[in-house]
């Protein structure tokens, strides 16, 4: 691998303290790139042929490849980042990427659930056995705490504290958060645990095999998806959008919801205050007499 990819990620990864999937994206992206202009006959990132009109071309393939406008701007977003390292560097003398313009992302609005949905997915847990029990101890965290699924996998039994209800969490860029266990999830870990042996690991949720993985985990989600008779496109994250809509209707503070859900901005957040605004809306053309006005 180039030296000047492999400094970069050691940066990220150690100087930046980016998350280890961060750092498996950053470097995705960046050797999808090399490979491109290797075949265009540069000898690398520093080559001083390339120009921002080689990462334009480079992003004209990726569209010709099919793929979507947010993945063209994440792997843009990549460019312009690692160049940016290798100017500071004296490695390159301007950043190409920058002058290249990303392409807009559609503005689609994340699926939620509604309450009774969220609800009816709780419910379908509800059976015999241990695993049933580590399957709605999975659901009531995510959606209890509004986890991502990378911060529910990476969960050890000691980030937990049942005594006061409470669960530490390490989110993106290795942010630390402590987060109050609502009381479904609390009754739900705590069956969980009752039933469940220690894992070797320490992972809260592990198998025979080690810590359970991000798929594995997925797929619980898809499993009570079904079960619970919800229609498709239904998965983790759509459970961390929920636990904020639902929070934000129920009159929760903004920056409390920011805090959260680990968000570095209160522009990420926001985003939900348009989901609120929905769940107004639709009130309204149910209930006031002037909606069914003709």
């Amino acid at each position: 691998m180039d030296k000047t990819v492999e400094g970069f990620l050691k940066h990220i990864a150690v100087g930046k303290n980016f998350s280890e999937h961060t750092v498996k994206n950053y470097a995705l992206d960046i050797r999808q790139f090399v490979s491109f202009i290797s075949s265009k006959g540069l000898s690398g990132p520093s080559d001083p042929s390339l120009t921002t009109a080689t990462v334009r071309a480079f992003g004209a393939e990726l569209h010709r490849r099919k793929m979507s406008a947010a993945t063209i701007q994440r792997k843009l977003c990549s460019l312009r980042s690692f160049f940016k390292y290798l100017v500071r560097e004296g490695l390159v003398e301007k950043n190409p990427a920058s002058g290249a313009a990303l392409p807009k992302k559609p503005n689609t609005r994340p699926r939620v659930l509604d309450v009774d949905e969220a609800f009816a997915l709780m419910d379908s847990t509800l059976s015999t056995g241990k695993l049933s029990a580590r399957d709605r101890a999975i659901l009531e965290l995510i959606y209890g705490c509004g986890l991502r699924i990378s911060e529910l996998q990476g969960l050890n039994r000691d980030d937990y504290d049942p005594d006061s209800k409470v669960i530490r969490v390490m989110g993106k860029g290795k942010k630390e958060r402590i987060l109050p266990v609502g009381s479904y999830a609390f009754e739900a870990l705590q069956e969980y645990l009752s039933k469940e042996a220690p894992a070797e690991s320490g992972a809260m949720f592990g198998s025979k095999k080690g810590r359970l993985g991000v798929r594995s985990i997925f797929n619980v989600v898809v499993k009570y998806v079904r079960k619970s008779g919800l229609a498709s496109g239904v998965h983790p994250h759509t459970l961390r959008h929920s636990f904020a809509t639902h929070m934000l209707n129920g009159g929760a503070d903004l920056r409390a919801i920011q805090e959260l859900l680990g968000h570095a901005s209160l522009g990420t957040t926001q985003k939900y205050t348009h989901l609120g605004i929905d769940h107004l809306m639709n009130a309204y053309d149910k209930a006031h007499p002037h909606a069914h006005r003709k």
